[in-house]
């Protein structure tokens, strides 16, 4: 066999090895592959709550929107921050409160939260629009942005793939984050992507 197609399989298998823990929140309806190289924050309190009781709708609604602030259910990371200087690939996955009552309605949300967030961001520009989407034949806003940050006297350009995914008084939120030029995780974020199971 050709050395370039074993070398291209290696790295195939490697990437389907680490993606096989998966992260899943039954009672809102939501699970997607995850890797399990990368260092993990998972809201284990939330998590399990969500998970062993059986909440109303209202119960649940106030659990997630916690203090009308955003909840995160699970923060993963390449590299160790200790270990690793600057900015790291990172996926975040969090609850927001949703006060709309359709799709179109959402995609406008997160048109007006995106453009309020471009004035605390320096070069904003967007890669992707908001756009609706499917996932699991349910509608998702996919968004794409980059923007400068200053760390010190250092600069790096960041790229944050977005997929808002809107509930019944909230949302979850997945953020896939890196600077661009330093590594590029764009084609093991869209697997992950493509794994994300929706219900309810």
């Amino acid at each position: 066999m050709n050395k370039k197609i074993i070398i291209v399989l290696i790295v195939l298998i490697s990437q389907i090895g680490i993606s096989q823990k998966r992260f899943e929140a039954k009672k809102i309806g939501f699970s997607i592959n995850v890797p399990i190289n990368w260092i993990a924050v998972e809201n284990n309190e939330i998590l399990k709550n969500l998970n062993k009781y059986d909440f109303t709708e209202e119960q649940l609604d106030e659990l997630l929107k916690s203090n009308n602030s955003s909840v995160s259910l699970a923060t993963y990371s390449k590299y160790d921050l200790k270990k690793v200087s600057g900015i790291i690939p990172t996926i975040k996955i969090r609850t927001n409160k949703n006060e709309t009552n359709s799709t179109a309605d959402f995609l406008k949300y997160v048109e007006n939260s995106v453009e309020s967030a471009k004035k605390s961001l320096n070069n904003f520009i967007f890669s992707d629009y908001p756009t609706i989407i499917k996932i699991s034949n349910l509608d998702v806003i996919k968004f794409s942005v980059r923007f400068t940050l200053l760390i010190g006297e250092k600069e790096h350009e960041i790229i944050s793939n977005s997929y808002y995914i809107p509930k019944k008084g909230y949302y979850i939120s997945l953020n896939f984050i890196e600077e661009i030029g330093k590594e590029d995780n764009s084609l093991f974020f869209q697997e992950l992507v493509k794994s994300i199971v929706l219900t309810n």
